[in-house]
């Protein structure tokens, strides 16, 4: 699974930029965005727009790396992460089936 930072660092050297042009790009500091880039801090749903619209990706793509990392972030101390993971999935499906 790639994470949010990754598909961040990958957009951003696909297009051979370095850090500060992007914050520039979309009025961040720069020290903000690299935290990101890290994943020393969690971007806000706004920033994940802004960086969506910059690299010219629909943000809805941008988005799912973005949930996906949240969730990561909750359970990947968890012993058990993978069977919570399968019951959540397990649970939206039926979750689907029944609102069908």
């Amino acid at each position: 699974m790639m994470l949010f930072q990754e598909k961040l660092k990958e957009l951003r050297e696909s297009l051979n930029l370095l850090q500060r042009q992007v914050a520039a790009g979309i009025d961040m500091d720069t020290a903000v965005y690299c935290k990101i880039e890290k994943g020393d801090r969690q971007a806000r749903e706004e920033q994940v727009r802004q960086l969506a619209h910059f690299y010219g990706i629909p943000y809805e793509e941008l988005r799912k790396y973005w949930l996906a990392n949240k969730v990561y972030n909750l359970i990947e101390d968890e012993e058990d992460a993978s069977e919570i993971l399968s019951m959540v999935a397990e649970g939206m499906a039926e979750y689907g089936q029944a609102n069908s």
